[in-house]
């Protein structure tokens, strides 16, 4: 970790000095005598294991657990106020009654954990600096937000428990939640924008206010859930998704007629158009030549879709968010409005097409959520990327030479690692 941590904590802990007082702990827990109870604030313990410990009641107010093995730990009752818990492993942790407030816990991985009853609301912890000023306590770069807002972005938290939890105005942005239970949570004006909330249970909930954008609430239960005032633009549910069911013929078949009638210049065969659908029950989509293909709205959410080829497609609107474009040939693509965030697209081709008729076609990228993308390595050659967000990508060696970056979002984005962006800051 930075030198920085290591100036705002209290002290750097070893491991084995952590080991003998989580011994120290769990002696205190079962009552042995010696024992003591866990106590360790404002501690830069980050990259340490705690895992499969028990450490109930434990109190780590403020602490840095940045990177932190806490997978299988028992932290029932734990005071966690404030600490910096980014990328930490918290799989199967168990955090019942939890004091998780002002908690920043982004990229986090929680699946399987227990958050029965945790308390997400505000939090911030302050430090007195030499003027006599109170400031927020700031964690490393980026820091977390210094408004006191609970944030759990961009985590995977699949088949969490988080009935009863007090999450008011808590960030859930762009998480993977998954089969999650949050019945009778409280939710007011929590930020569900961009998560993965399928098959989860909010029976109950108050969602009051809560930014509900892009959010995926496909086989949900929202049994006696209030809603009221929440933003729910853009988000993908059961009555807006055409299931591959109600196509006249088997998917495989229109998928031979659409490429006979690429081949035949469309004299043969038939222009498949699959706008609308929700195609991740195919499973065979890697490196086949869908050229031509129209899909707007269309749903390919998590799926692998290594070496595809889209050229002179129709995809306004689609949703690539999650999915392996790994090397996916897009030449000419419409992809205006279209949805990738944290997609894999290392070596994908976003260059101009040359047509038969010898006209090019630029491949038009208008408004595209690339939020948390991996772009290495990416060709965007005079694509249109025209208040596209592609904030926190990864563009090393990407090539946007000729691109058009008008009104783009860059958040957390260094240019120089680029190709083709000499005048972009």
């Amino acid at each position: 970790m930075s030198d920085k941590i290591d100036k705002i904590f209290a002290g750097r802990m070893s491991q084995d000095d952590l080991n003998r007082l989580i011994k120290q702990h769990e002696d205190y827990i079962n009552g042995i005598k010696g024992g003591r109870r866990l106590i360790l604030q404002f501690m830069n313990l980050s990259g340490l294991s705690f895992a499969k410990h028990n450490l109930s009641d434990a109190v780590l107010t403020g602490s840095a657990l940045i990177q932190s093995d806490l997978s299988g730990t028992i932290m029932d009752r734990a005071n966690l106020f404030g600490c910096d818990m980014r990328y930490a492993n918290l799989e199967g942790t168990s955090l019942v009654k939890a004091d998780l407030r002002g908690v920043c816990a982004r990229g986090a991985r929680l699946n399987n954990a227990d958050m029965l009853q945790a308390d997400l609301r505000e939090g911030q912890v302050l430090t007195h600096e030499r003027s006599g000023e109170l400031q927020a306590l700031y964690m490393d770069v980026p820091a977390p937000d210094t408004d006191g807002q609970t944030d759990f972005s961009k985590t995977k938290m699949r088949r969490v428990r988080l009935n009863e939890a007090q999450a008011g105005r808590a960030d859930f942005s762009e998480a993977e939640m998954t089969a999650v239970r949050m019945r009778n949570a409280h939710l007011r004006g929590a930020n569900f924008e961009g998560a993965n909330m399928e098959h989860s249970d909010f029976s109950g909930a108050d969602l009051t206010g809560a930014n509900l954008r892009d959010a995926v609430m496909m086989n949900i239960v929202l049994d006696q859930t209030k809603l009221d005032g929440a933003q729910m633009e853009g988000t993908l549910q059961d009555n807006v998704i055409k299931d591959l069911s109600g196509l006249q013929e088997p998917l495989d078949v229109l998928v031979k007629q659409h490429q006979h009638w690429v081949e035949t210049a469309g004299k043969e065969g038939k222009h498949l158009d699959l706008s609308g659908y929700d195609l991740r029950r195919i499973v065979a989509l890697k490196k086949i030549k869908l050229t031509a293909l129209r899909a707007q709205k269309g749903i390919f959410l998590g799926m692998d879709l290594e070496g595809i080829e889209l050229q002179h497609t129709f995809l306004e609107n689609a949703d690539f968010r999650n999915c392996n474009l790994k090397s996916a040939d897009f030449r000419g693509a419409n992809l205006t409005e279209a949805k990738f965030a944290k997609a894999d697209m290392q070596g994908a081709n976003f260059q101009p097409l040359i047509m038969d008729d010898g006209l090019t076609k630029v491949v038009d990228l208008s408004g595209a959520n690339l939020r948390f993308c991996d772009l290495r390595e990416t060709d965007f050659k005079r694509a249109i990327l025209k208040g596209a967000d592609l904030s926190f990508a990864r563009i090393t060696g990407t090539d946007f030479t000729g691109a058009d970056l008008t009104d783009v979002k860059s958040e957390g984005l260094d240019f120089s690692v680029a190709k083709g962006t000499e005048n972009k800051k």
